[in-house]
């Protein structure tokens, strides 16, 4: 089932017989909410859960998930392997346990992920907690439900009624949450908004062991009027209220705050990383060739972790004379500049193959082989692999050296909003596919990859009118030249 869910876009075009763009679909909207979700859990996990008890909840989840997913394999809903129609696959999908099964994926695996990391993270850094915050046990109950499969059997539902009872679960916090602190820090600030910090210079709160000498700088300072204590009962407020937060607190939101303009980058990554993640899977399985997509995909992690690790013992470290922050931005960069060439290359190879199956007369056949092999996409995944190692690494590092308290959010952060550019490309399918039909007649989306302009979906078109005047500008230099080059 994980060779499934790497290749979930197969998946549903060859047993399901989706068509392309309700694969694309479902794969980047499974895609999109793992991510973005990831910064929800973050904050269950610092304010209730803790990250052990998320872990095992998470792994429950997951082989849940997985059964589910596993009851929803067409052979065992078919009768005598009889597929259904184009039109009525996705109809037949719905009385299926998979999307239950998708669901409890998502939730699982997006759990999943922070626990591992941060549970990596602690074993080489202790956090002390301040002395004022004691242990807090908060019980978190799962509401009984049924859920109801149509014509799916009656003792998966007893098993989901089993699971979705009973967990009281127990979390201690253990440390404050950044994240929580800066939601505290801008509720703080929107509240007291009519006040004015500079007359209150005075009356800024300080937790004990914070300097004295620490002032409120200039930068969004919005946000200064967090740290004014409006009158002397604000010194009895406890730790973690949502009216009143320290100096160190609102410099520590205000860097955080920094973050999310560099961190749009991962937007158009995020919209790179979904092509990956769908139609580059299937240009692989319509091609020729002795080369599996496991295989692909493992040159692609292999050229992710080499890239990576390479910038960093090549580049990184002849950048002594500039700024840490400088060597992740251009880490960043080279990775954006390298997303460009990844679909520069795949539009040229699926160009190649569209030409190759014009040339055999099996252009109208929706599930024709070209015979081209399979190894023309290994330049095009290792592309992909380096914008994923230079990219995606270089938004984790630049939080990480630019707030290192807070350097464990760094993928959270990096995900979320990688997500978000997974679920803005269903949207860009979407409008290429209508700005195809209206304006050349035809959709470069169609039911099949074969059926399909993937090539065009990667660049811009070639064959764009030229504007009149450059032409009238281009026939006037050629008749003043010719007239120059008569004796």
């Amino acid at each position: 089932m994980i060779y499934v869910l790497n290749n979930l876009m197969t998946f549903l075009t060859d047993f399901w017989n989706l068509n392309l763009k309700e694969a694309a679909a479902i794969v980047n909207l499974q895609e999109g909410l793992r991510n973005m979700l990831q910064i929800c859990v973050a904050l269950c996990i610092d304010a209730y859960l803790g990250y052990r008890w998320m872990l095992i909840l998470s792994s429950v989840l997951y082989s849940a998930g997985l059964v589910l997913l596993a009851f929803s394999v067409p052979e065992y809903f078919f009768n005598n392997g009889k597929e259904c129609h184009l039109k009525d696959c996705f109809k037949t999908l719905r009385h299926t346990p998979f999307w239950e099964g998708l669901a409890l994926l998502i939730v699982g695996g997006v759990s999943q992920v922070i626990p591992l990391y941060s549970l990596s993270f602690e074993q080489t850094k202790v956090v002390k907690a301040p002395k004022d915050s004691g242990p807090t046990r908060v019980k978190v109950a799962c509401c009984r439900f049924v859920v109801k499969l149509g014509g799916w059997r009656q003792f998966l539902q007893k098993v989901i009624r089993w699971l979705c009872r009973g967990f009281l679960i127990m979390g201690i916090i253990t440390s404050p949450s950044p994240l929580l602190t800066m939601m505290r820090t801008v509720i703080a600030a929107l509240q007291k908004r009519h006040l004015n910090y500079q007359e209150h210079l005075e009356q800024l709160h300080r937790h004990d062991g914070e300097g004295q000498n620490q002032l409120l700088t200039d930068h969004l300072e919005m946000l200064n009027n967090a740290a004014v204590k409006e009158s002397l009962a604000d010194d009895n407020l406890p730790t973690g209220n949502w009216r009143l937060c320290s100096v160190k607190e609102v410099e520590q939101s205000k860097l955080l705050l920094d973050l999310i303009p560099m961190s749009a980058t991962f937007i158009v990554y995020g919209m790179v990383k979904s092509l990956g993640n769908t139609f580059f899977l299937e240009q692989a399985d319509s091609m020729s060739g002795d080369i599996p997509i496991i295989v692909l995909q493992v040159i692609k992690g292999v050229t992710r972790n080499a890239v990576k690790g390479g910038y960093k013992a090549v580049f990184a470290k002849r950048i002594q004379r500039m700024q840490r922050q400088y060597s992740d931005g251009v880490k960043i960069g080279i990775g954006m500049l390298t997303s460009v060439i990844c679909c520069a290359v795949a539009s040229s190879v699926e160009s190649k193959r569209l030409e190759a199956l014009r040339e055999s007369g099996l252009l109208n056949d929706p599930k024709a082989r070209p015979p081209i092999s399979a190894a023309w996409l290994l330049l095009q995944f290792c592309s992909l692999g380096a914008m994923e190692g230079l990219a995606g690494s270089g938004i984790a590092d630049f939080f990480g050296h630019y707030e290192p308290d807070s350097r464990r959010y760094g993928p959270v952060f990096t995900d979320t909003l990688a997500g978000f550019g997974i679920l803005l490309n269903i949207g860009f399918i979407a409008m290429i596919d209508y700005y195809s039909r209206f304006r050349y007649k035809e959709s470069w989306v169609g039911d099949s990859v074969n059926e399909s302009r993937l090539d065009l979906i990667y660049r811009k078109p070639e064959d764009e009118p030229e504007i009149p005047f450059l032409e009238v500008k281009q026939e006037e230099e050629t008749v003043a030249y010719e007239l120059q080059s008569i004796p």
